[in-house]
């Protein structure tokens, strides 16, 4: 991110000036101490000779000028929530992060595939983060080989105020390439508002868990239940849901559509 300036020391003989308004005389030779203060939600990074206290000391022999640079605390911006890993599915949370008071759209939002080290937030951004697409979720393909580290960067930068140029950097979600074959299944896949949908395959002698998400991220429903199936109304509203199920021996996702 661009690093901000917040004050400049013109240091001159026989005077020390303060942007601030701060002024006082300093002989040439003497040893002054100048110090570099955030404001909230900032951090010091250095000087503009490179030294990195921000507390120093300096020998006043000539004119000279030292700028301090801070930056915004991206790292306290760049762990938004991911909904999950639905094997080959990747969404976030848009519903959560509306809750903080922020607002995008579907353009706002780029996914990208960790290169070497994740690229930093602080500095200029992208480097070699690679670019995969762009929207709430992202779609891997099932038989994609290998591994690889996801995240998603949403441009809030419209909204006033807002840190780190305006990008947030979500969770990054470990892909691993080794979706697991299917051990349940939801019927029917396509269905009509209110209709009544099954799951099957589940393990009787464990609690199974059952969460409803909107494609937009929003938990809509949570159900438990302890039998070899389970019955579920479908949603009101048109669309695509994702269906979570998780217990002791079975991790999976799958979907289905509410037609118009």
């Amino acid at each position: 991110m661009m690093k901000r300036n917040l004050y400049i020391l013109f240091l001159l003989c026989f005077c020390l000036h303060l942007q601030a308004g701060v002024r006082r005389e300093v002989p040439c030779g003497e040893w002054i101490t100048i110090e570099a203060h955030p404001v909230a939600d900032y951090h010091f990074v250095k000087w503009s000779d490179g030294d990195t206290d921000s507390v120093r000391s300096i020998q006043v022999h000539e004119d000279a000028t030292y700028i301090a640079y801070f930056a915004a605390n991206c790292l306290d911006y760049a762990n938004w929530p991911v909904v999950a890993l639905y094997d080959w599915l990747l969404t976030i949370n848009v519903q959560e992060i509306n809750d903080q008071g922020y607002y995008f759209s579907p353009n706002n939002v780029t996914w990208y595939r960790v290169v070497g080290e994740p690229d930093d937030m602080h500095d200029v951004f992208p480097q070699d983060d690679r670019v995969m697409a762009t929207g709430y979720y992202l779609t891997l393909a099932q038989n994609l080989n290998g591994t690889g580290d996801y995240y998603a960067v949403v441009d809030v930068a419209d909204a006033q105020g807002k840190l780190c140029s305006g990008l947030m950097r979500t969770m990054i979600i470990s892909y691993s390439g080794n979706a697991h074959a299917p051990q349940i299944a939801l019927m029917p896949t396509i269905a009509n508002s209110g209709q009544s949908l099954k799951l099957v395959g589940l393990n009787p002698a464990e609690e199974t868990t059952v969460q409803v998400y909107s494609m937009m991220g929003q938990l809509l429903h949570t159900y438990t239940c302890e039998d070899m199936q389970f019955f579920f109304d479908a949603e009101q509203t048109a669309g695509c849901y994702l269906v979570k199920v998780s217990s002791a021996t079975i991790k999976q996702t799958t979907k289905y559509f509410v037609r118009k």
